[in-house]
This record gives structure tokens, C-alpha cells and sequence, in this order.
């Protein structure tokens, strides 16, 4: 467990509702996602996830595939956005969390050391895919609370 932070520029992006299982769903769809030959990927597909505190185990994913420079989308393109930077400044990485039974597994895992370390954590993280060799590393951040202006 370390405490990292996380920056991409220039993203395609969407969101959707789903429950936390479905994850799977919406990397599906960035990945294939068509680009022109000028704009080529240059990151790996991540996504953040925020539980919905009026449904249980639902909430908002958000997708981004880093690109290499700008992108305007024609007003008919109404589900993806373009996204000039994601930054997260601080925040508790697991590596490879597949190694866990999954991600609640992996997330209470994170939320059990940020206890015991006195770190205040977001009701959120964000999950970035590493594609090798056709199998998915996961790192997972679990972004901190700003406790600057805590005495």
C-alpha cells in the first residue's frame, strides 16, 4: 500500500449508472471506441466509481481513454466528452488488485489500512486497467480527504 497521485491529459469520456459488478460494461465500449488516424490512445482506460447513497451496491461510473491531443466531437455525440486533464492529488494505491476476491475486497482492504493509519478516504476510487499480454493488472486508488484545513 503506498500513497500515490494520478494525472492524465486529453480524455474521452462518459458515464453511467450500474451496479459495482458491471464495471466491465463501459471499458468495453472505450475500448472500442473508433478513433480517426490522427488521434490514437496513449493510456490506459481507467474509470471512478461513486456509490449512490439511495441505492445500494449502485452508483456513477466514470470512463476516460487517454488520447494523445484535443478532440471536438460533433453535436450528435451526446454520451462522450472531451476532458483537457483528471488529476488526483492524494490518494492509497493497491497494485494488481485482482489479487483479491474482488473489488469490495480489494476497497475494504484499502479502508482497513486508511483506518489504522488515522487517513480519511473519499466514498469513491478510481480504477486504472493495465492491459498485458491480453489480462488485466488492476491498480486501485482510493482518493484521500483534504485535511489541510484540519487542525
Amino acid at each position: 500500500m503506498e500513497t500515490r497521485s494520478l494525472q492524465f491529459d486529453h480524455l474521452i469520456t462518459f458515464q453511467m449508472r450500474d451496479v459495482k459488478e458491471n464495471w466491465l460494461e463501459g471499458v468495453k465500449l472505450l475500448e472500442d471506441f473508433p478513433l480517426n488516424h490522427e488521434i490514437y490512445k496513449n493510456g490506459p482506460v481507467f474509470f471512478s466509481y461513486e456509490a449512490d447513497s439511495n441505492q445500494e451496491n449502485e452508483g456513477i461510473f466514470t470512463y476516460y481513454l487517454p488520447i494523445n491531443e484535443e478532440v471536438e466531437f460533433e453535436e450528435d455525440v451526446t454520451d462522450f466528452a472531451y476532458l483537457n486533464q483528471f488529476r488526483l492529488e492524494r490518494a492509497l494505491l493497491l497494485r494488481q488488485a485482482q489479487d483479491e476476491v474482488d473489488f469490495n475486497a480489494a476497497y475494504n482492504k484499502i479502508q482497513t489500512y486508511a483506518k489504522a493509519q488515522n487517513l480519511p478516504t473519499e466514498d469513491s476510487f478510481i480504477c486504472v486497467l493495465l492491459e498485458v499480454y491480453g489480462e488485466y493488472m488492476i491498480d486501485l486508488y482510493v482518493p484521500l480527504k483534504d485535511r489541510s484545513g484540519v487542525q
